[in-house]
């Protein structure tokens, strides 16, 4: 009796087990629920980045106590350049460099970072490069161009947080205005502060900064926003003869005027994955070069606003989560002094450009791969100096630029890229400075230039 109860129960359960059909169904429900619970991670983590990134940057990457934290960064580099003129003329080099970055920061109190940043940036071997080309090593720029193996300074701050919760924070120095977003994208950093497209030349001055969490004092909606405002001023140049000028006295002023600026962004909106950011600035008394001698020419302003995703939609693909998107739009305006110019003009001109562009995951591991594409009109001006590669500015560029990258992670702390960049010029005057060497209607001018660098970099 108990082995008939016991068929009974077996023959019971076998008409009881679930289909092929029922299997499939749950197991496509069991992936619909783990998809959603990896987007949900993924959305938690990076909403959690973003939070650290807003309230705790200032006390990274150490915590506070006595020590200097300190890092290397070496990167060695071959670029092939090609340019060819307006007449068809055709230039072509190949330039083996190296640019080695040290980096201290010394945190003596929660609210209080130092950061300082030294670099050399040298061709390989002896050049002429300063003996030819006497801007090379202004303070504009002396640590993006490539020459001698001079130490100079790139970056020496402090950061002051203060008010509730930390609110607010005061900076002054050498600022970290190089490398900001897009432009750091392809070079696989941390984006520094000013937005690229508008500003990336190396400055003196201060900001202020009015996080998310001191506005939420006035709303709740700034912190849900992530709105944040800062504001920054600074000098260009000094109008100073220095300690012992000859037949003058200590520091008398020169020739020329002195060159201040000033300027906001604003962030409007960031939830850590879509994010608006606006720039504003202001630029009193630029200088420029008319016959070889630098000279007062005007004032310049440049806005600039910028739409960027830190991953498109949730959970479509793990691609589309970990794909970076940006389109930015700037403008730019110059205002000569009387029967001076700024842009081979005497008169106002009102420059425009959009950069828009894709850093995406590779198809192996540690890898990744990009790139953008800029438009600038005729009278476009940012205030970049050719910095972002050999050839020039994809940022300034009149005309049209292609860019595109791939950067592989060998081990940790080393990695190799390889980038072409591309531009085609409509207009003279794309990465020279205010004065003659501005105007967009030179009879002869580079019309086409190609980059293509490769490098292997260590940083640790």
């Amino acid at each position: 009796m108990k082995k008939l109860l016991l068929s009974a129960t077996v023959v019971a359960g076998l008409f009881a087990a679930p289909t092929v059909e029922s299997l499939q169904k749950q197991i496509e429900l069991l992936q619909k629920q783990l998809n959603e619970l990896k987007a949900n991670q993924k959305k938690v983590a990076k909403k959690v980045e973003e939070q650290n990134d807003r309230y705790y940057k200032k006390v990274a990457p150490v915590v506070s106590n006595t020590h200097l934290f300190l890092s290397t960064d070496l990167r060695t580099s071959f670029d092939f350049v090609s340019q060819k003129t307006k007449s068809g003329k055709t230039y072509t080099n190949n330039i083996l460099s190296n640019r080695v970055i040290i980096t201290g920061i010394a945190k003596p109190a929660d609210n209080l970072k130092f950061n300082l940043k030294v670099e050399a940036n040298s061709m390989f071997g002896m050049n002429n490069s300063n003996k030819n080309s006497q801007y090379n090593n202004i303070s504009w720029v002396a640590n993006e161009t490539p020459d001698d193996t001079n130490i100079r300074i790139k970056e020496a701050y402090f950061n002051y947080w203060f008010g509730k919760d930390n609110g607010y924070m005061f900076s002054a120095g050498r600022r970290p205005a190089t490398n900001g977003y897009p432009a750091n994208l392809r070079e696989g950093d941390r984006a520094e502060s000013p937005i690229a497209h508008l500003v990336n030349m190396e400055f003196d001055g201060f900001s202020f900064l009015i996080t998310n969490t001191a506005m939420s004092d006035w709303s709740d909606k700034f912190n849900d926003w992530g709105t944040s405002l800062k504001f920054c001023v600074g000098r260009g140049y000094s109008s100073s003869e220095g300690k012992w000028p000859k037949g003058s006295y200590a520091y008398a002023k020169d020739d020329k005027k002195i060159t201040d600026f000033g300027g906001f962004i604003l962030v409007p909106y960031d939830d850590g994955q879509y994010a608006v950011w606006m720039e504003n600035i202001w630029a009193w008394n630029m200088q420029g070069y008319t016959s070889n001698q630098l000279d007062t020419l005007g004032n310049y302003f440049g806005t600039n606003i910028l739409f960027k995703a830190d991953g498109i939609g949730d959970g479509i693909s793990d691609f589309l989560d970990d794909t970076k998107a940006f389109v930015s739009f700037a403008l730019s305006r110059t205002n000569p002094d009387g029967g001076k110019q700024m842009l081979g003009s005497t008169d106002s001109k009102t420059g425009s450009s959009v950069w828009i562009g894709a850093d995406m995951p590779g198809v192996g591991d540690n890898d990744r791969w990009g790139v953008s594409f800029v438009r600038g009109s005729k009278y476009w001006r940012s205030m970049t100096y050719g910095e972002d590669t050999l050839v020039g500015s994809i940022a300034a560029v009149r005309g049209k630029a292609f860019d595109i990258y791939y950067i592989k992670q060998i081990i940790p702390h080393l990695t190799t890229s390889l980038r072409a960049t591309y531009l085609d010029y409509d207009h003279a005057g794309s990465d020279a400075f205010f004065g003659e060497g501005g105007n967009p209607d030179q009879s002869d001018y580079v019309k086409k230039a190609t980059d293509i660098r490769a490098y292997i970099r260590y940083n640790f």
